[in-house]
């Protein structure tokens, strides 16, 4: 098959075919080489999941779901009829394949078992197969045979955590045919859209010739620059001169500026493409960045060697003490433990601003790869350096070359205070300050003034320990706070890491995260409701509470470590006029799932009437024996009953009140409780509807 025909396949696999179902969240993986051609993409070209390969005399078609590989088994489902048909015929041209030639190889061992008359094999590439089997698959495939093989990159990293792609074997499999994973997710439409403009770029290997003469070319640009950000340097086709001349000659239009985002969609896209551009260049620094992350105004000193070791026990960051000059390449040599596991990160920046409506800085400028023996990175943007464990046991030991140390303060370091005193006048332009159970990353020139950190940090641990007693669990490991020019999304998001904005980081400002005198005055019930979100359960959470139940939390906080009483607190006080109104209006439940400030007042009310440590006997009993719930009325009913049978009284007029929907069989397990008398001004807006 030549170029010219291969060119045309995805016009042949979706002839008389104009979308396809989505099959589950797929992935994102990207054709390579030559030998591969993009079938089908999500949102964008940079967002394929769907392969066509040649393999010598052989075909075969890779998907990013490994449930696509089942809508080949008869019987065919019509919504994909015509795209199997198709698909058949292109495996294996001038022949029918019978619907008993289409043979799984799932449960099979060794390639000597598979039918002879089998004309496409099957592969769900989640089912393991040996280094010789799939050598014998690669010689099917050479001798003229055609395979059909899908699998979710994401999905296998869930489920195999400390992995990284290179351990799974259907990655080294696809690298045999051209084809590489990402651990993306892929968000697109449903059903999928075949467009046939999106795969006109072929692969990485074409783009990358094309690029040379078509520099400004958006979607090349997108496409190398995400390639280049998966690939990183293990793809040697990238032209380092074409691609250096690119950043040097990029215009103010596609530089992020705080002071003047970029808000064209074709530059942004032009600015995340050199963004992912410079992960492949060496000693290059990205323009701008004085502004942010920073930069040196005058060179630091460098350390050519520095050791450091870390005992870890769950999957989280752990930093090194040290800062990576921008354009500045380091070394990294495992002298102790395994390197299996592990990551380094560059820069605590993580958040991935590709998708957003404006840039403020670059959109993606924290670098992670896997830790190996010995391992070589750059970053254009600079930052700290991390090393990221996985869950379970892991110790490390390493060299570090080439780094700037960076002011660090911990409270689990008994001579934290007397190793301040040198902290506080390195080089390093990001700091890292540890508690016990939390993290803060903020400028170093934040907090270089500060003598002693013990204070309020002590204060933001009791606010992680407080969130926990509530729930009935135990911290595994410290929450991570980043403030960032621009978080990914909304003002601040939870997460690991959280993510803030700059504004927090100010030290003359009465709202600067370490300053504990308003901390202590009037908490932080922005970073206090983010800590909360990374609390909730999915089985006391449902539609339109995801930022109701997380202020459970927020309000305990406030109350068990600032003394502010959960009635009334002064958040819950601005919302009282909404919440009047809506009480007049009659309780309509689908407006108090669109409104978070007034679907807090039941839950507050509840921590009246019972109390905290009703709250927590609640919680326990879910954590203790977590329930299956299949849809939101059974959370609904579950969290009611649980709460009527832990307080010994009969909730269902309260949450009648506030119209929630209560099944019958609800109120008939709970009618021999007796109902609370609760009497407040929201039940004296309407008192006829407590009842039952």
């Amino acid at each position: 098959m030549d170029d010219d025909e291969f060119d045309k396949v995805s016009s042949v696999i979706f002839n008389n075919v104009k979308s396809i179902p989505k099959v589950g969240l797929p992935g994102v993986i990207i054709p390579q080489t030559a030998d591969t051609r993009a079938l089908l993409c999500g949102q964008g070209s940079q967002n394929c999941l769907m392969i066509a390969t040649r393999f010598r005399k052989g075909r075969a078609i890779i998907c990013a779901h490994n449930g696509y590989v089942y809508k080949f088994k008869p019987p065919i489902e019509n919504d994909y009829s015509t795209f199997v048909k198709n698909c058949k015929e292109w495996l294996v041209p001038d022949c029918t394949v019978a619907d008993d030639q289409v043979v799984s190889i799932d449960d099979v061992s060794s390639m000597e078992s598979v039918s002879e008359k089998a004309k496409i094999l099957l592969w769900n590439g989640h089912y393991d197969k040996s280094e010789e089997f799939m050598n014998a698959l690669c010689q099917y495939l050479q001798d003229g045979g055609g395979l059909v093989c899908a699998v979710t990159p994401w999905g296998w990293l869930q489920r195999y955590p400390g992995k990284h792609l290179p351990d799974f074997p259907f990655s080294r499999f696809c690298d045999y045919v051209g084809v590489r994973l990402t651990d993306e997710y892929n968000h697109c439409s449903d059903p999928i859209l075949v467009r046939p403009e999106l795969v006109k770029f072929k692969n990485i290997d074409y783009v990358v010739k094309e690029l040379k003469d078509e520099q400004n070319n958006t979607e090349y640009m997108t496409i190398v620059g995400h390639a280049i950000r998966e690939l990183e340097d293990t793809y040697p086709g990238f032209p380092l001169e074409t691609l250096q001349n690119i950043v040097l000659n990029a215009g103010k239009d596609v530089i992020p500026e705080t002071s003047c985002p970029i808000t064209d969609k074709k530059c942004r896209e032009l600015s995340s493409g050199i963004c992912g551009i410079m992960c492949a260049l060496p000693g290059i620094k990205a323009p701008n960045i004085m502004m942010f992350p920073g930069d040196f105004k005058e060179t630091p000193y460098i350390y050519p060697d520095a050791s450091w070791q870390i005992e870890s026990h769950t999957s989280e960051w752990h930093c090194t003490g040290f800062y990576v000059v921008a354009g500045v390449p380091i070394e990294i040599e495992v002298l102790d433990g395994k390197p299996g596991g592990w990551q380094v990160r560059i820069g605590c920046h993580s958040d991935d601003l590709r998708n957003c409506a404006e840039l403020r800085r670059w959109s993606c400028i924290s670098v992670c790869k896997p830790l190996t023996n010995k391992v070589r990175m750059y970053s254009a943007y600079g930052g700290l350096l991390f090393l990221q464990s996985s869950e379970g046991n892991n110790n490390i030991s390493i060299q570090i070359h080439h780094v700037v140390q960076a002011p660090v303060y911990d409270l689990n370091d008994p001579d934290r205070k007397q190793k301040w005193k040198h902290q506080r006048q390195t080089d390093g332009l990001w700091a890292d300050i540890a508690g016990r159970h939390i993290v803060f990353n903020l400028p170093s020139a934040s907090v270089v003034h500060i003598d002693d950190f013990d204070p309020v940090l002590e204060f933001w641990d009791r606010i992680i320990l407080a969130h926990h007693e509530l729930r009935g669990t135990k911290p595994t490991r410290r929450e991570r706070v980043v403030c960032d020019e621009q978080p990914s999304a909304g003002y601040m998001h939870s997460g690991y890491p959280i993510v803030t904005h700059l504004d927090v980081c100010r030290p003359d400002s009465t709202y600067f995260i370490l300053n504990l005198e308003h901390l202590e005055k009037d908490g932080a019930w922005g970073l206090f409701h983010e800590l909360g979100h990374n609390m909730q359960q999915k089985w006391w959470t449902f539609d339109g509470t995801g930022e109701v139940t997380v202020n459970i939390f927020t309000l305990h906080a406030m109350d068990a470590v600032c003394n502010l009483k959960t009635w009334i607190h002064p958040w819950l006080k601005d919302q009282l006029s909404k919440t009047t109104q809506y009480l007049k209006d009659g309780s309509n439940f689908d407006q108090w799932k669109q409104s978070p400030g007034v679907a807090l007042f039941i839950y507050a009310q509840l921590a009246r009437e019972f109390g905290w440590d009703a709250y927590k006997q609640v919680f326990r009993i879910y954590e203790k024996a977590p329930p299956t719930l299949n849809n939101d009325q059974e959370k609904i009913d579950h969290w009611i009953v649980t709460f009527s049978q832990t307080v010994d009284c009969n909730l269902c007029p309260l949450f009648k009140f506030w119209g929630f929907p209560i099944s019958s069989s609800t109120k008939d397990s709970l009618s021999s409780l007796p109902v609370r008398n609760i009497n407040d001004e929201l039940i004296e807006i309407a008192p006829n509807r407590y009842a039952m």
